[in-house]
């Protein structure tokens, strides 16, 4: 009997998202507006041992992918960085704002088919800091001779959200009468060795949190101080 009803618990769910988006604004953010973030500021160009590479940029965005992700987030922010070794990282971040009501995280398994990639494998995972877990996605995908692992996480509101649960989160948050903002956060590499990438990735994102301040480490990921 249960099972029989859930159709209909999930569609009115969705129905009563649908109107209270109409007919009110959320009383009140849990979160963070456009106005007051700035990927461009929040984000270091020295990272621990990585160091900002803006000459690679071009090399490594697809400029329609750019322009789509320009058209539907507040922010976008997409940089290259390598270490000592030579090793390079490739950060992309896109910010919807709050004050949209219609934001979309798009996750990077679909965004990566419609640019031809084929996607080998994909993992849920918890990324280990000195400030708590982060639930990541990992990510596998070619494309012709580019091998590229992925890592990646959706912030929701105050908190990272697993794979799948950003548009359940963005949900309860609307029927509570609250507003969220939200954060994909997607690094990646050229690697076809993928305990090694994802060790190097890792790392970055360990230094990254470590190296901006505890307000700036919850816009990025919803973790707090040690």
């Amino acid at each position: 009997m249960i099972t029989n009803r859930m159709p209909f618990v999930i569609a009115t769910l969705m129905l009563m998202a649908s109107v209270s988006s109409v007919v009110a604004r959320p009383d009140r953010a849990d979160s963070f507006s456009g106005a007051q973030i700035s990927l461009e500021a929040l984000i270091p160009k020295n990272i621990g041992d990585w160091r900002e590479e803006p000459q690679r940029i071009l090399q490594v965005v697809n400029p329609q992918a750019q322009q789509a992700l320009e058209e539907e987030y507040s922010q976008v922010l997409i940089r290259s960085y390598v270490n000592a070794n030579g090793y390079r990282i490739m950060l992309s971040l896109a910010f919807g704002s709050d004050q949209q009501p219609s934001w979309k995280i798009h996750e990077p398994e679909v965004c990566y088919s419609m640019q031809g990639f084929t996607l080998h494998r994909t993992e849920t995972s918890r990324l280990v800091t000195p400030y708590g877990e982060i639930p990541v996605r990992r990510m596998f995908a070619s494309k012709g001779p580019r091998e590229e692992p992925v890592t990646y996480w959706i912030r929701v509101g105050d908190k990272a959200v697993g794979a799948g649960q950003s548009r359940l989160t963005q949900l309860m948050y609307t029927l509570s009468g609250r507003s969220a903002d939200g954060l994909l956060f997607r690094i990646s590499s050229i690697d076809s060795d993928l305990p090694h990438a994802y060790q190097l990735q890792d790392q970055f994102i360990n230094q990254l949190i470590a190296t901006v301040p505890a307000g700036d480490r919850k816009h990025l990921s919803g973790l707090g101080d040690s």
